[in-house]
């Protein structure tokens, strides 16, 4: 009776929820089994263990700081790094977004908006080898 408990136990843990709450500071999400955190100043970037894809949160103060500077300073920053780089479109709700695509041809899609005092940036790489992983990871974002 008790291994059978037991094996029920670690049969629960394993086909559990797929994920695991990781605290980045200034905000807490799920990361989907198979993808790796990691904190780097305001940026937290979830990595698909693969390398196929990666998504990147990244939260800061605006400190009056419009959501359209802010735009127009990231994209000209991912200028430097990346092979192509879209202009930024205002969406009706005040928020930008943008395509970058990198010397491989792997596209990422970024997406900007200012509220609550915060600038919240997300950028989105190999959305197709994702999945649903990086919409349902986005989903489960708590800030503090």
């Amino acid at each position: 009776m008790k291994r059978s408990l037991a094996l029920a136990a670690v049969l629960a843990l394993v086909f559990s929820s797929a994920a695991f709450a990781y605290d980045f500071g200034a905000f807490t999400m799920d990361v989907a089994d198979g993808w790796t955190p990691s904190v780097d100043g305001p940026t937290a970037v979830v990595a698909k263990n693969d390398n196929t894809a990666s998504l990147s949160v990244t939260i800061m103060p605006a400190e009056g700081t419009s959501a359209k500077d802010f735009a127009t300073a990231f994209v000209e920053e991912f200028k430097k790094s990346f092979a192509s780089v879209s202009a930024p479109s205002e969406d009706t709700d005040g928020s930008y977004m943008w395509e970058m695509t990198n010397a491989n041809g792997v596209k990422s899609t970024a997406a900007l908006a200012v509220e609550d005092g915060n600038c919240k940036l997300v950028v989105m790489t190999g959305l197709e080898a994702a999945g649903d992983d990086i919409v349902k990871m986005l989903g489960t974002i708590k800030e503090k």
